[in-house]
């Protein structure tokens, strides 16, 4: 999950620079929103978002996660067993090479081939699904991005911020900027109506 932090952290909602810009190119604004006095008396309504907090208490990103954790735990479950059953015939082979169990060497040679066949065939398996496994993580990211950075957009047509920044790109701001929980109850809502959407869809068929 802390990749996934990280990645959301990497755009901010709203770049610094325009933090400048609006100061020197904006009009007062008129909301009642917490305000910057820029130079030539112009206000500056900002806000910002805690994307750790976000991500901790959007629903859809724990459902989201929950699916990627239970495929991989799917995953790892299959490959361990795997992986035991082919160490059992591996100690077995052992035993008969020890016991001289094989009736020819030929046929000795034939067992052990099988055997790192299926041990290659299993190492390619368990990267094949890691590589599978980090995709579906990016994807993740991008779609939880995605969603976030719409929601902001969709939200501010309203709210009428200048600026909202990512909490972990300022150095400081104060709490009174703290817009975090309108976007939390906001995303959820919209999930919860999504969920219900589908339910009503998959009912009626």
């Amino acid at each position: 999950m802390k990749n996934l932090l990280n990645a959301l952290c990497v755009f901010v909602l709203v770049a610094g620079f325009a933090f400048m810009t609006s100061c020197s190119n904006s009009e007062a604004n008129t909301t009642s929103v917490p305000a910057h006095e820029c130079e030539g008396g112009q206000q500056l309504s900002i806000a910002y978002v805690d994307l750790d907090s976000l991500i901790a208490n959007y629903e859809y990103a724990k459902e989201l996660e929950m699916k990627l954790v239970n495929k991989m735990e799917n995953d790892r479950a299959n490959l361990n067993s795997r992986l035991a059953s082919l160490a059992k015939r591996q100690e077995e082979f052992q035993r008969k090479v020890q016991n001289n169990g094989f009736l020819s060497q030929s046929s000795a040679e034939q067992q052990y081939n099988a055997l790192m066949q299926e041990q290659e065939k299993l190492q390619a398996d368990a990267a094949r699904i890691d590589a599978e496994n980090l995709q579906a993580q990016q994807q993740m990211m991008k779609e939880l991005s995605d969603a976030v950075r719409a929601y902001i957009n969709e939200y501010n047509k309203t709210a009428g911020y200048d600026v909202i920044f990512d909490r972990a790109a300022t150095l400081y701001i104060g709490d009174a900027y703290n817009i975090t929980q309108d976007i939390i109850d906001g995303l959820n809502k919209k999930n919860n109506k999504a969920s219900e959407a589908v339910t009503d869809t998959t009912a009626a068929k």
